[in-house]
């Protein structure tokens, strides 16, 4: 039987290299934010918490990074019930929601706020960007999600706006594109009993993105002469030095957001 799917694989390597520049810019600012002591927040919802995942807190991982993710919108994985797929996505269509959230924490002087959106028209995800651009207008805002469909798409937030739009907004706005195609499913099965569409391709070129930018991070720090608590292999017992002092330090960065002077 035929293969394809690694073939589409490709879509997301060029892609992502295509963005260098654009990462460049991205990794620049997270330095700034560990730099100072402060916090990349990263809000994310349903499937894109996985991309959150890869941040906070995985080994290899560098302190700095703060997950906004809230029960209701990312647990959905019992299918049916309290915890089911149509409650997750009934609560993804409530606006609202991002200055509730925003609300809970203090963005310090250096922070900025990831937005993490498969598609870049959830109405939860828009409107956190939009809650984060009245409130700090003047700190980076960096979209991650499909340029193509958060661009092309028709909005279901009531400000008409995707994304893309908010960002495009945003005086310190940065999009990174995931790579996926329109609609995310990459290929296309015909068979005897049917056309199925399969392999989204969205959660690939997120989790790229995000260690590419791992990677730019660290070289961005090192570059200004600034060591960076990274955390180590727990599964080569290699966590000795450095499973305290990463958490030590990520604790003092979440004090100063959980304060709320």
């Amino acid at each position: 039987m035929e293969l394809t799917f690694p073939a589409q694989l490709d879509r997301i390597k060029t892609g992502v290299l295509a963005q260098a520049d654009t990462l460049n810019k991205v990794a620049a600012i997270y330095a700034d934010a560990m730099e100072h002591g402060g916090l990349v927040h990263v809000y994310a919802n349903g499937h894109s918490r996985l991309a959150v995942e890869e941040m906070v807190v995985r080994m290899g991982a560098l302190t700095g990074f703060h997950a906004l993710l809230t029960t209701g919108l990312v647990t959905f994985t019992d299918v049916v019930g309290a915890n089911g797929i149509r409650v997750n996505q009934a609560i993804e269509r409530v606006e609202g929601l991002g200055e509730v959230m925003l609300n809970e924490f203090d963005f310090g002087p250096h922070d900025a706020l990831l937005v993490i959106s498969a598609t870049g028209t959830t109405v939860a995800a828009v409107d956190m960007a939009l809650a984060f651009n009245r409130r700090y207008p003047h700190h980076p805002l960096i979209a991650l999600c499909s340029l193509e469909q958060a661009r092309e798409a028709p909005p279901k937030h009531s400000s008409g706006q995707n994304l893309y739009h908010v960002i495009q907004s945003a005086e310190r706005g940065i999009l990174l594109d995931n790579c996926m195609p329109m609609g995310d499913l990459s290929v296309t099965v015909t068979g005897q009993t049917d056309t199925y569409h399969i392999c989204p391709l969205s959660s690939i070129g997120a989790l790229t993105i995000v260690q590419s930018l791992n990677e730019l991070t660290l070289r961005e720090l090192d570059r200004r002469g600034v060591r960076h608590p990274v955390l180590r292999n727990m599964h080569l017992n290699d966590t000795v030095d450095s499973y305290d002092l990463w958490v030590r330090d990520q604790r003092q960065r979440y004090a100063k957001a959980l304060n709320q002077k």
